[in-house]
């Protein structure tokens, strides 16, 4: 019986130097003879690789990275988002993942040619027999004691001459690593997203926070006030209890911002690999810089660019080469076979006998019935090319759909912000005057009291309103496959600039 022990097939081998020699010879001829019909299809491996729009350019000079595993460290420096951006492509272990898929995906395009290649195989047994050999001899039966060695050693070459099945394949694997780069695509656009959506809610998070810390002490200063002229007989203790009962609202305020701006540095540091403890924030000036194209049409005709899209243009690709490989089984296949053997006493018939074996030929396969497989296979294919297209037409609804979104986003956005700023500042002109008029009877302290809340109010939504713009840009640039390192950028040096620290001025 053949024996499975590497160890025992080496030393079986090394016991037969001629049949060794000979086998290793008849290999590498083999290998030639094979690799000499393919030369359109070279053999050896290539390696998966990023392509080169993907892959991440050197830090700016002065930004430092952090290593794996160093988490519980923050990070140096003030992190804007661009700096932010290029930390995440280097330590968020979800775009890590994408990378490793991507690679993965790659191997496909070389699966599907390897079965274009010739396939060799190679194979030895040695047995030991042993027996009684009965015969008969002039009217009586002899029997003899049998103990031998049987050895056989063979390498066997196959190389596909007309087989559509398998180019079927080697057309799904080029398919299949053209998907991967498409998907990719859209892991990549998805990181971005997710790194803007959580830096610009630290943003939110940290004014919120500030805004509300900042209302607590007016309040806190606004009861002290009253408390004075309550013990003077200038003011009521209504005006007292309402200010204090206010003011522990808003201390309770402050204590669920400063979770929510705890939370949101955790889920940045998530994507960054590290604590941040310094940002940068939003500048005081704020330009509303105007679209490039300014046509909602023009951002329309570029959805064919959208990741998800061309992800989904893929998948119909491979469903083709699918549905292609599935009716190639009706096809006849013709193979060259080249096999070499040697045999050592392989039976009775041949005891103490040694052969050597070379065989040449042609092997065709035509298929007749398969039980009705085929038939279905066929029928599967198809339905899944059909499910496919129609996913794809969906997802281009999809995009079209986000494009309009994110394009009124950033034109309702601008118009947006104006209307709160002068908001802001009628909120703060309505706050003066409700002051001074407290203090000669002209409004209560309640009146007063709500116009803070107006002015936080008002405060609170233009920062939001800002973030909800600026992430509208960059979600409509990732709608037409468009957000690079460059948005990041322009964001950075344009819209962001002083540094918050969110440990030090927290306590």
């Amino acid at each position: 019986m053949p024996s499975r022990d590497p160890h025992f097939g080496r030393e079986g081998i090394q016991s037969m130097p001629q049949l060794r020699d000979c086998s290793l010879h008849a290999l590498s001829v083999a290998i030639a003879f094979a690799l000499s019909s393919v030369t359109g299809f070279p053999a050896q491996a290539q390696t998966a690789s990023i392509p080169d729009k993907y892959r991440l350019g050197p830090l700016p000079d002065g930004i430092a990275t952090v290593e794996h595993g160093a988490s519980t460290l923050s990070i140096p420096g003030t992190v804007d988002l661009s700096r932010a951006w290029r930390l995440a492509l280097e330590h968020d272990h979800t775009y890590l993942a994408a990378i490793s898929e991507q690679a993965a995906t790659q191997t496909q395009r070389q699966q599907g040619r390897s079965v274009l290649l010739p396939q060799v195989q190679a194979g030895y047994w040695r047995s030991k027999v042993t027996g009684t050999i009965e015969q008969p001899y002039m009217g009586r039966r002899l029997s003899s004691d049998v103990s031998y060695d049987s050895t056989n050693a063979y390498i066997q070459l196959q190389q596909p001459l007309l087989n559509y099945e398998r180019y079927a394949t080697y057309r799904r694997g080029a398919a299949r690593a053209q998907q991967g780069s498409a998907v990719f695509a859209v892991k990549q656009q998805e990181t971005g997203i997710r790194l803007a959506t959580a830096y610009f809610n630290l943003l939110l998070a940290y004014d919120d926070w500030r805004l509300q810390r900042a209302l607590t002490e007016s309040l806190a200063s606004q009861a002290q006030a009253l408390e004075a002229r309550y013990r003077q007989s200038e003011g009521t203790s209504t005006d007292v209890q309402e200010t204090q009962a206010r003011l522990a609202v808003a201390r309770a305020d402050v204590i669920a911002a400063d979770d929510r701006l705890r939370v949101a540095a955790r889920e940045l540091q998530a994507l960054v690999g590290a604590p941040v403890s310094t940002v940068a924030g939003l500048s005081r000036d704020f330009p509303l810089l105007p679209l490039i194209p300014a046509s909602l049409q023009q951002w329309l005709e570029r959805a064919a660019n959208n990741a998800d899209v061309r992800s989904a243009q893929e998948a119909v690709r491979v469903a083709d080469a699918e549905v292609d490989r599935a009716a190639s089984r009706y096809f006849p296949t013709m193979d060259l076979v080249a096999s070499y053997g040697k045999a050592d006493s392989e039976n009775l018939s041949t005891l103490s006998q040694r052969s050597n074996t070379f065989i040449v030929g042609i092997q065709v396969n035509i298929p007749i019935f398969t039980g009705g497989y085929n038939t279905a296979n066929v029928s599967r294919a198809h339905l899944d090319r059909r499910r496919l297209q129609q996913e794809l037409d969906a997802t281009r609804e999809r995009v079209q759909a986000t494009i309009t979104r994110q394009y009124t986003n950033v034109q309702g956005g601008a118009e947006r912000i104006n209307a709160l700023a002068a908001a802001v500042e009628s909120s703060q002109l309505s706050l003066d005057s409700a002051e001074k008029s407290f203090l000669y009877g002209a409004v209560s302290n309640l009146d007063v009291l709500k116009t803070q809340d107006k002015l936080y109010q008002a405060k609170y939504q233009l920062v939001k309103a800002r973030l909800e713009y600026l992430l509208a840009h960059m979600e409509l640039a990732s709608a037409v496959g468009e957000l690079e390192s460059v948005q990041f950028d322009r964001i950075s040096n344009v819209y962001l600039g002083p540094a918050i620290s969110l440990d030090g001025e927290r306590g």
